[in-house]
């Protein structure tokens, strides 16, 4: 049997109102969702989805557009799912409708999936049918050469207690039927805390956490052979990271976040801090000035829009000092001009915390040239920032990218000795953006501090550090070393 990998979630429980029980977050079902994914896609693509239930808080008469919202989600991945109901999903015919599915037989690969849509009763005592027992016995029988896989809500082994039913009632039952068919692995949500792999009898036993509840876990299993390895992880920070470069609504270039927005997942994902650290020129610019570049070209113009009053820097100073704390610091992330400067005056220095400095193009005439002189163009823009007293060097090579061209390896060495010359920290980012492992790795030889920087401009991105241990991990950084390397305020 060829190796599959099984991203496994539970209980998202989404909604669009609180929950009675504070702990769960149903309003973020969404958006933890689509965390869950962009991990568990970051590196490599699992073969298949299964949401083992309870996608739904609570039965009313908006759930089908809810549910519709999550397989909007599952479909975007263009990975196959198999997804049941839970005790909180309602109508199990409209959920099928929506899911376009049915329980029963899923082939894929050399696996038999088998799903259950059990009944439930008073007091969510969950029960499975006599009916759906021997449907299950007489599917198997015609798939021998098949390894069997069954997917229900409710644990089935081991046996929980609690005076809340969370096993299925007939557990033992249900148990015999899956000896009987040599079922190899069983896996269940409903119960939050999850449950460690355990055999019985020859049957592997597994229950999903919840997503629902902090600290947001998931499951990816890998099943190759008779082996399973069971990789747990969850979306809250094992670490109080910090961020240094993170955006707010002030920035034309933002999503759906907002200040407001944003510590609210500092607190749910157990961040350090949070630096709001906004794009200095779109404060000082309307969107079309930004995006003609005019504080490259025409670097007086900032001095201009200050003294006609049309500038933002003191609402978004105002914005981020309303809720400064010790999870908040405030900063700019500053761009070179022609003439030398940077794009802040220098009054505008007064308060922050920290200056990130990003080249974010190349001018067309630096385009047109040769690459040789395009890396000539690009030290002398570094020099600038490093000149103008910045803290970071925002995502160092990201401009050759997003100009389509290769990044050339030939300035790892001089950023590497400019950084360390104005002890400028280099930042890890990966927003629209993939890290040179080469270049960071000497920074890391030469005491270099490295910034971590989400640069948020949608929710899902804010507080997401996953990409970045896993990257530091890859260079020999593990966790009880980041103190050591990595640069805070």
């Amino acid at each position: 049997m060829e190796k599959i990998k099984i991203l496994t979630i539970g209980d998202i429980h989404y909604s669009t109102k609180p929950a009675e029980i504070e702990s769960r977050k149903t309003l973020y079902g969404i958006e933890l969702l689509k965390r869950v994914i962009r991990r568990a896609t970051f590196e490599e693509r699992p073969d298949i989805i299964f949401l083992l239930g309870d996608i739904l808080n609570e039965i009313s008469d908006d759930m089908e557009p809810l549910l519709t919202e999550i397989k909007k989600i599952i479909d975007k991945t263009d990975i196959p799912c198999v997804s049941i109901p839970g005790n909180h999903d309602g109508d199990y015919e409209r959920f099928f409708h929506t899911f376009k599915e049915k329980p029963g037989a899923h082939l894929f690969k050399d696996i038999l999936i088998y799903s259950f849509a059990d009944t439930y009763g008073e007091g969510d005592i969950c029960t499975r049918s006599k009916q759906d027992i021997e449907r299950f016995l007489s599917t198997v029988k015609r798939y021998p050469d098949k390894k069997v896989i069954v997917l229900q809500h409710n644990p089935v082994y081991p046996l929980i207690e609690s005076p809340y039913p969370y096993n299925i009632s007939n557990a033992e039952k249900v148990h015999l039927s899956y000896r009987e068919s040599n079922v190899f692995l069983s896996l269940s949500a409903h119960y939050h805390p999850g449950q460690e792999l355990i055999c019985k009898d020859g049957v592997y036993y597994l229950t999903v956490p919840a997503l629902c509840d902090s600290p947001f876990g998931y499951l990816l299993i890998e099943i190759e052979g008779n082996d399973i390895k069971v990789q747990r992880d969850h979306l809250k920070n094992p670490l109080p990271l910090c961020d240094n470069h993170c955006h707010t609504q002030f920035a034309y270039c933002s999503e759906d976040i907002t200040i407001d927005k944003i510590l609210e997942r500092v607190e749910i994902l157990g961040m350090g801090y949070v630096s709001f650290t906004e794009h200095a020129d779109q404060l000082y610019l309307t969107e079309e000035e930004y995006g003609k570049a005019l504080s490259f070209y025409q670097p007086d113009i900032l001095r201009r829009k200050r003294e006609e009053g049309k500038d933002r820097m003191d609402l978004f100073k105002q914005a981020v000092n309303k809720v400064k704390s010790e999870k908040v610091r405030i900063g700019l992330e500053v761009t070179p001009g022609k003439d030398g400067g940077i794009s802040l005056l220098p009054e505008d220095r007064e308060g922050l915390d920290i200056i990130v400095g990003a080249i974010h193009f190349l001018p067309e005439e630096i385009m047109s040239t040769s690459s040789a002189k395009r890396e000539v163009w690009f030290m002398d823009m570094v020099e600038v920032l490093m000149k103008n007293n910045v803290d970071v060097l925002a995502h160092p090579f990201r401009v050759f990218l997003r100009s389509g061209l290769p990044v050339p390896d030939t300035l790892f060495r001089p950023v590497v000795d400019i950084l360390k010359s104005y002890n400028v920290a280099a930042e890890l980012n990966f927003h629209t953006n993939i890290p040179e492992y080469r270049f960071f790795e000497m920074c890391l030889q030469e005491g270099i501090k490295i910034s971590l920087g989400t640069d948020t401009h949608n929710l899902i991105e804010a507080g997401e550090f996953y990409p970045h241990i896993r990257f530091l991990g890859k260079l020999g950084i593990l966790p009880d070393m980041l103190e050591k390397v990595l640069y805070t305020l």
